[in-house]
């Protein structure tokens, strides 16, 4: 039978970054509160009570880490990191979250934006884009994107 880790591939991902970047695992939870949340909780859990009091040094520590292996949106809350807006364990590993961002102004509501925003992306006269694309583990990554020149 599989542990809730070896079943959720973004704690083992998360795990390997850890791991590589030479935290001690066995220091460290990683952790999904249930198969339907959409974050993740990485916790310094030390073996021995004497170092508690580096609980927040080495979460900032953590934090780091996982900024610089692409889980951007860690968050070092103290006592623990939280990774915020994680794919659901069920996700395909071959599954991508693209989001392009433009400021739309004066429009009266949403449905008004998002249809001027859907005409801006159409736009033949807009060559380059900036997209968040988030993996199928939460990594996430700014991508810069130039289209051929059409005239």
């Amino acid at each position: 039978m599989t542990s809730p880790s070896q079943a959720d591939p973004a704690v083992s991902a998360i795990r390997a970054a850890l791991d590589s970047a030479g935290h001690g695992l066995a220091e460290v939870l990683v952790t999904r509160p249930d198969h339907g949340a959409d974050h993740i909780v990485v916790r310094y859990n030390p073996l021995s009570s004497d170092t508690w009091d580096l609980e927040e040094e080495r979460n900032a520590a953590l934090t780091k880490t996982l900024r610089h292996a692409g889980w951007e949106s860690a968050v070092d809350l103290g006592t623990l990191v939280f990774i915020p807006e994680v794919p659901l364990p069920t996700t395909a590993p071959a599954t991508f979250v693209a989001t392009w961002r433009i400021a739309i102004d004066d429009v009266h509501d949403a449905q008004e934006a998002a249809d001027e925003a859907r005409g801006r992306q159409l736009d033949t006269g807009i060559t380059e884009s900036i997209w968040q694309v988030t993996d199928a583990v939460g990594r996430t990554r700014s991508i810069h994107c130039s289209d051929p020149d059409l005239s």
